[in-house]
């Protein structure tokens, strides 16, 4: 019995990360319906504009699967080149990560803004960005962002200047369409009326 316990653990364990992955995509994927991008109020406001979830497995220093990454990324970089930007139009991308291990420890969070776009291939946009770290912003760390068939999107940072913080993978996300956030928007909405009857049912017994 013991063997084969010993045997499934790793399937157990992958299965625990895909769980967390997908519940973390999920909620991160309703926030950004209802607040947005962090520059409107209306995700309509801008076009261009694209979002997405981040799902995400880091490995360790050993190589081997540690930790899990969710939370949210934006940017207007996305199917423009470095001079669709200038001073009154600079590029942005900015995404919010809860960072915790397999097993559930060591929850922490980084934040990745200031960015600054240097080059600009199809698909492939390389610049800086700050890195929250545990001891304070770093500054200037080069990242590469990746589009793979206007679907998922990968962020892979330098690892000498996060100290290999993120492991020897690049991050992953995924990118939602207009009528994926319009379908969880309507969604929310048909809860939102839910609720509300709900609420008047239960007062009215009273």
């Amino acid at each position: 019995m013991q063997s084969t316990t010993r045997r499934n653990s790793p399937t157990l364990i992958y299965l625990f990360a895909a769980l967390v992955m997908v519940g973390g995509a999920m909620t991160t994927t309703l926030s950004i319906s209802v607040n947005a991008a962090p520059y409107s109020g209306k995700w309509q406001d801008h076009k261009g504009w694209t979002f997405g979830p981040i799902s995400s497995i880091q490995n360790n220093k050993e190589g081997k699967p540690a930790w899990v990454l969710s939370g949210h990324w934006v940017t207007n970089i996305i199917n423009s080149t470095k001079d669709s930007f200038n001073q009154t139009k600079p590029a942005k991308f900015d995404a919010w990560i809860d960072m915790v291990m397999l097993n559930g420890s060591a929850m922490h969070k980084h934040k990745i803004s200031n960015f600054t776009l240097t080059d600009a291939t199809t698909d492939t946009y390389k610049g800086t960005v700050t890195v929250t770290m545990k001891d304070g912003p770093v500054k200037d760390v080069p990242v590469e962002i990746k589009v793979m068939n206007n679907h998922v999107i990968t962020i892979s940072l330098d690892a000498a200047k996060t100290n290999n913080h993120f492991g020897d993978t690049p991050i992953y996300g995924t990118i939602l369409t207009r009528q994926d956030i319009g379908n969880m928007m309507s969604m929310m909405s048909q809860k939102g009326n839910m609720t509300m009857m709900g609420k008047g049912n239960s007062s009215s017994s009273w």
